[in-house]
């Protein structure tokens, strides 16, 4: 399948607004892939989908490019993930990197409607869906306390935290951090099921 260059370069571009529209709710919410990361990844995706496709012209097989890309930005989205004590964070990071790919790919095939959707299904699942989870884990599970200690938290301050949740008999069920506007001070969320 034959792609001009100026359809390619329209491609390259398309793919950097949709996968940008991504990234920027991902750095508003001050993740460690954010922008420039979603950009990378959907632009990259985008042109070995593009070389894929050119690649059928010389008699090879489209599809051997293509699923390299999949395996290759598992690889960077577990990067973005970490565990710390029983709370896992990054997994909606990992998500949308996976998912930025695959409208990097959509678009350098030539399906701008599917990956329209597809990118606009994404920021909804991001934030209209994170608002539900959020409310059902309160309503379901527990109370949010909103913890705010300076940068970085000396260890008598996270002593205090641990004990008072200790004296709560509370469990932490999700960690969230949360923009301050304040270089000084880090503000974080907790989720916590109370069983006293």
């Amino acid at each position: 399948m034959f792609v001009s260059t100026w359809e390619a370069i329209i491609r390259v571009l398309i793919t950097m607004g949709l996968s940008g529209l991504i990234g920027a709710e991902r750095e508003a919410h001050e993740r460690p892939a954010g922008l420039r990361t979603h950009v990378l990844v959907g632009v990259g995706a985008c042109l070995f989908m593009l070389l894929s496709l050119s690649m059928t012209e010389l008699g090879g097989d489209p599809g051997r490019i293509a699923s390299q890309v999949v395996t290759g930005v598992g690889f960077i989205g577990a990067g973005t993930i970490w565990l710390r004590g029983d709370v896992i964070r990054g997994l909606p990071t990992a998500a949308s990197i996976w998912a930025t790919a695959a409208i990097g790919m959509l678009v350098g095939a030539g399906w701008y409607s599917l990956a329209i959707v597809a990118a606009l299904s994404v920021v909804l699942a991001l934030t209209v869906l994170r608002r539900l989870e959020r409310f059902l884990v309160q309503r379901l599970a527990g109370q949010t306390v909103v913890v705010q200690c300076e940068l970085p938290p000396s260890s008598e301050t996270l002593w205090q935290l641990l004990s008072a949740l200790s004296e709560l008999r509370a469990r932490l069920l999700q960690v969230e951090n949360l923009p301050s506007g304040d270089t000084d001070f880090q503000k974080v969320r907790l989720t916590l099921s109370l069983s006293g």
